[in-house]
This record gives structure tokens, sequence and C-alpha cells, in this order.
């Protein structure tokens, strides 16, 4: 797991998205959100709006910053580890199949927050 810590003014949301049984999941790994839907972008398009309402809920509410870093289960941060294991070695194939046909997408809170 790497350490970033969020705050309401900056920071950032890690979203992995992965094959699975009912078609892909995605996961906020900062927020420990989960969403799946049919298609890779559904999951992803999903996610994304559930990160921006969270953001929203914590900065409309002034809740502590500890909700902005409530990391996820460790199985979902073993695959984001594998993937950028993955990435990194090009062609290493010890990785699990969900996590071959992975994604991972970073979004950046501080265009979500107001100024």
């Amino acid at each position: 797991m790497r350490k970033i810590k969020n705050t309401k003014q900056c920071g950032i949301a890690r979203i992995l998205t992965f094959p699975s049984d009912t078609g892909y999941t995605s996961v906020c790994l900062d927020f420990d959100l989960i969403e799946e839907a049919k298609t890779r972008d559904a999951a992803l398009e999903q996610m994304k709006e559930s990160v921006e309402g969270y953001l929203q809920c914590v900065l409309k509410n002034n809740l502590s910053d500890n909700l902005l870093n409530r990391h996820a289960d460790k199985e979902y941060w073993d695959m984001y580890n594998q993937y950028l294991k993955l990435i990194s070695e090009r062609g290493n194939n010890s990785a699990s199949e969900p996590v071959k046909n992975a994604s991972l997408y970073s979004m950046p809170l501080s265009g979500l927050i107001p100024a």
C-alpha cells in the first residue's frame, strides 16, 4: 500500500478496475468504495460518480480527513501491487488473470474541491 495522505485541500483517489464474475469491478483503494457493472467503462464511470459524491459529503459536512484515507481491503492492494509490477516488468506472466486484464485510474481530488 502506498502511503498517500488525502486532505480536504488535495489528494488522489486510485481506482483499480478488473474483470469479475458479473462483469467488472472498480475499487477506490483510498476510500474503500466498490462498484460493479457489466462493462469496464460503466464500472469506472460509476466509481468516478461515487468518489465525487463521497468527497462532496465529506466536504459539505466538514467531516474528518480520516474519511479520505479509508483504505480498501488488503486483497485489493495486493492486486494493485501486482498490477504495478506487471506494467513495470512488461511481459511478467506471474500476475493473476484479473490483474492481467485490470486497469488503473488516478483521480485527482483537487479538481473536485471547490476553491
